[in-house]
């Protein structure tokens, strides 16, 4: 497993190299055409002056309508090849980020989720966590939809294999959603979605206007009929007309702005839409994720929301807009056009983003399942059985994969070992991988045997000082919480130095009480570690000794194995870090 993860980062980084190349190859194409577009917008700008000041010359004119071509021509092909760069270089992105996950390494910019603290034990968020290994949604709230199921996943054996499946139903639609990642800015996108449904959610119209707007169309109507057959007074009819139009358009202004906002919040998702209901239309594991984006075709939909918002540009030109205005009802049929387009809009366009969310925290394991790892768990063991587990956030070049299997009654592994030796590190591993198994995700083993199972850890207590408590309360509140939720539900308990904020009497007194309150729970398996060696005389039919070691060289040099060991901890190390580092002992 950790020999392919190295040999996919290889491949990726080979990749990436070449892209690199054909990008500095591409750049340098653009700026050719930029500089012949500035010398053939300055030979046309130059001769279109000379034909104006010399009208009897005869060579000007010609020119200029030779370069006005040739500079359009050089507009639209620059636009072309600098699109074409941004999408490459967005790849390029996309490739060196799955080639720093294949490495263990994949830092991002933290997200600021609310549920950051519930996740800090294992790194669910932040610059260096299981988020950034997972993330490739485009909107805010595919990435919501992600965070929920990381954080608070269902745990239903039926609901995790049925996405195991759907994701793996995926695979070949792999390199269609990483095309998606380079049409759109994920910056800009992941507003546009909010700002949509702000629009679509709000009337266009105040209360009575299509009401209104037929009355004027009657006066408006009248008053030409009037002005046809020479009737009199017919600037009464006009007069009234006015009154009610500009009553009417009164909103046209402020609507035109909000209209233009959202048509280019739609410019960013329209691309995306658009790719994906021709997708729907040749796979079917598509049509069966998003069917409604598949029959109403949501860029279809929107187009005469586009066409409304034309009309209202008149706003854009006030005197036009007064002019235009005092002889048709031009605003107001615009704001009427719009607010069919909006409600119109608005049954289907909610659904289709529903189903584009979906599709976004699928697709990102779905990327995880191609360039990281296809290995899933097995959901209908009893117990917790792995082989060759290991933590996706550590180096490749410096993992160490471990074994273990729970056997006959036991259900707590009880950890001792020298500092630094590996402990906190395998916990997380446990913790991580049950959170992806959790998830419907693969998980970083050659095996591994588990059941849906919530996870209760005590980790780190650092809020202790920021919630006015000490350490060793908010240490104490927290494993009553671990105690209650183990023993209501299937759980995973992962407890790192057990009452370490308490001297060494009733650190034990109280350490032996929750291991055996443990031990005993029906629902749940896990792991709890410890320095102190006088706990493991409660290994027994429940209880398990677990062990991580150093090894020291002939020249006193202190090394770790990370290799986890059955049985207690048969050395300590803490003296002789101590000594190394200069301390008097």
């Amino acid at each position: 497993m950790i020999s392919e993860s190295l040999a996919r980062a290889q491949a990726l980084d080979h990749q990436a190299k070449r892209l690199s190349k054909r990008l500095e190859r591409i750049q340098a194409r653009v700026t050719r055409l930029q500089s012949a577009r500035l010398l053939s917008g300055t030979a046309f700008a130059a001769a279109l002056l000379v034909a104006a000041l010399k009208p009897h010359w005869g060579v000007a004119l010609p020119a200029a309508v030779v370069f006005a071509p040739v500079f359009a021509w050089l507009v639209v092909l620059n636009r072309r090849w600098a699109t074409f760069h941004l999408k490459l270089t967005r790849l390029h992105a996309f490739l060196l980020r799955q080639k720093a996950r294949c490495e263990g390494r994949a830092p991002m910019a933290p997200v600021n989720f609310e549920h950051e603290k519930a996740g800090a034990d294992l790194d669910y968020f932040g610059d260096y966590s299981l988020w950034t290994l997972l993330d490739e949604t485009l909107t805010d709230e595919g990435s919501s939809i992600l965070k929920s199921w990381i954080v608070s996943p269902v745990l239903s054996k039926d609901v995790i294999e049925a996405r195991q499946e759907t994701v793996r139903s995926l695979r070949r639609e792999a390199w269609f959603y990483t095309r998606l990642t380079l049409i759109a800015d994920r910056k800009e996108i992941r507003h546009s979605s909010i700002r949509i449904l702000e629009f679509l959610s709000s009337q266009v119209t105040p209360r009575f206007f299509t009401v209104g707007y037929f009355a004027s169309l009657i006066l408006w109507t009248s008053w030409l009929a009037m002005v046809f057959t020479a009737t009199p007074h017919a600037s009464i009819l006009f007069f009234a007309f006015l009154m009610l139009q500009y009553q009417l358009i009164g909103r046209a202004g402020e609507v035109f702005m909000k209209g233009v906002g959202v048509s280019n919040h739609l410019s960013e998702l329209f691309p995306i839409f658009s790719a994906l209901e021709k997708r729907t239309s040749i796979s079917p594991a598509l049509r069966d994720l998003a069917p409604v984006t598949a029959s109403h075709g949501p860029s279809r939909e929107a187009k005469p929301l586009n066409f409304a918002v034309g009309f209202l540009s008149t706003a854009a030109n006030p005197i036009f807009h007064l002019l235009i205005n005092a002889v048709l009802p031009w605003s107001s049929t615009g704001l009427l056009l719009l607010e069919r387009a909006r409600k119109r809009l608005d049954t289907s366009f909610a659904k289709c983003l529903k189903e584009l969310e979906q599709l976004e925290a699928l697709f990102s394991l779905v990327i995880f399942d191609r360039y990281q790892t296809q290995v899933y768990p097995s959901l209908s063991s009893s117990k917790l059985n792995f082989q060759d587990l290991y933590h996706p956030l550590v180096p490749r070049s410096k993992v160490v994969a471990n074994s273990f299997s729970f056997e006959g009654s036991q259900r707590l592994g009880l950890l001792t070992g020298s500092n630094m030796s590996g402990k906190s590190t395998f916990l997380r591993t446990v913790g991580v991988n049950q959170t992806l198994a959790n998830m419907g995700a693969p998980v970083f083993a050659t095996a591994f045997a588990t059941r849906p199972l919530a996870i209760e850890s005590c980790i780190e207590v650092s809020d202790s000082l920021r919630d006015g408590f000490s350490y060793f309360y908010a240490e104490v509140r927290r494993l009553k919480a671990l105690l209650d939720a183990a023993s209501e539900r299937p759980s995973l308990f992962l407890i790192d130095e057990i009452f370490r904020g308490t001297n060494n009497r009733e650190r034990q007194i109280g350490s032996r009480a929750v291991i055996q309150s443990l031990a005993s729970s029906l629902f749940s398996v896990g792991f709890v570690s410890t320095h102190d060696l006088e706990l493991t005389s409660l290994e027994g039919s429940s209880v398990v000794n677990l062990h991580f070691r150093e090894e020291i060289s002939p020249l006193g040099e202190m090394s770790f194995t990370y290799r986890l060991q059955k049985g207690a901890s048969p050395t300590t190390n803490a003296l002789r870090i101590m000594q190394l580092e200069g301390l008097p002992v």
